[in-house]
C-alpha cells in the first residue's frame, strides 16, 4: 500500500506522500460515479470565478451580473466560433474553458489530469484534488434555464470542445456561486508541497503535461519550456 492517512471531518481530508499513495486512493473510487478537481493551493476555496466579483452597483444583485457576462458573451464570441452552442448550459460551458467567470466549476473523469492542474503551477501551499461522488446528471433538456436549476448538479456539454474531450472534462452547476462548495460526497486529497514537482514529473512520464492537454502551440511551448528548464 501506498502512503496516506486519514482523518475524519465533514469533507474527508487524505493525505498523500507519494504516487503510489495517490494510486491506492484512486482504486477505492467507482470510476462511474467519481470526478476530481485539482486545485493549485489547499487555502483557494471550491467556489465558481463568478461568485468572487463584485458586481457593479448599476447592476445590483450578483446574477443579473452573471446573466449580464454571458449576454456580452454571446454577443460578442460568434464571429470566433465555428459552431453556435443550442443552449445555455453550453454556452456557460464554452465561456468556462476560456475564462468567462459563469457558476460552474471544472471537473474531470480522469484523476491523473486533476493532478496536474493540481501541481502545474509552482507555489508554497499543499495542492489539492476534490473528489466528488455524484452518480446523477443533469437533463438539460427538463431543465433548460441553467439559473433556475436550484441544486448542485453535473453535467456534460452537448457541444464538446476538443480541450474538454482532451481533458476529460465536465462541469458541476452552482446556484449559489458566492458559497464555498462543500459535500459529504466529497474528498480532499491533499498533495503536500514538498512532492509535487516529483509528481509533475511523474505525469510527464505517464503522458500527462501541458502539451497533451492543451494541444496546440501555447500548450506546446509551455511544455518544452517546462523540459527545457531545471525543475529539483
Amino acid at each position: 500500500m501506498g502512503n496516506f492517512a486519514f482523518s475524519g471531518r465533514m469533507m474527508k481530508e487524505i493525505v498523500i506522500n507519494s504516487f503510489s499513495g495517490l494510486h491506492d486512493v484512486i482504486e477505492k473510487y467507482d470510476a462511474r460515479t467519481v470526478v476530481y478537481r485539482g486545485v493549485k493551493s489547499v487555502n483557494f476555496p471550491l467556489m465558481p470565478k463568478v461568485g468572487r466579483i463584485v458586481p457593479p452597483k448599476s447592476i445590483g444583485s450578483g446574477e443579473a451580473n452573471e446573466k449580464e457576462i454571458l449576454r456580452l458573451f454571446k454577443e460578442r464570441a460568434l464571429r470566433f466560433l465555428d459552431f453556435v452552442p443550442s443552449n445555455d448550459w453550453d454556452w456557460l460551458a464554452l465561456g468556462q474553458q476560456y475564462g468567462l467567470p459563469t457558476r460552474l466549476l471544472d471537473w474531470t473523469e480522469n484523476p491523473l489530469v486533476a493532478c496536474f492542474f493540481a501541481v502545474a503551477e509552482s507555489g508554497e501551499d499543499d495542492s489539492v484534488i476534490y473528489s466528488y461522488q455524484n452518480k446523477s446528471y443533469i437533463d438539460v433538456k427538463k431543465y433548460p434555464d441553467p439559473f433556475r436549476y436550484h441544486k448542485v448538479g453535473k453535467f456534460v456539454p452537448k457541444h464538446i470542445t476538443p480541450r474538454i474531450t482532451t481533458q476529460g472534462g465536465l462541469f458541476t452547476v452552482h446556484p449559489k456561486p458566492d458559497q464555498t462548495f462543500e459535500s459529504e460526497s466529497m474528498d480532499k486529497i491533499i498533495i503536500p508541497n514538498g512532492i509535487r514537482k516529483g509528481l509533475k514529473r511523474t505525469l510527464n512520464k505517464y503522458g500527462v503535461d501541458q502539451f497533451s492537454l492543451f494541444p496546440g502551440l501555447d500548450g506546446l511551448a509551455a511544455h518544452i519550456e517546462w523540459l527545457q528548464s531545471k525543475h529539483d
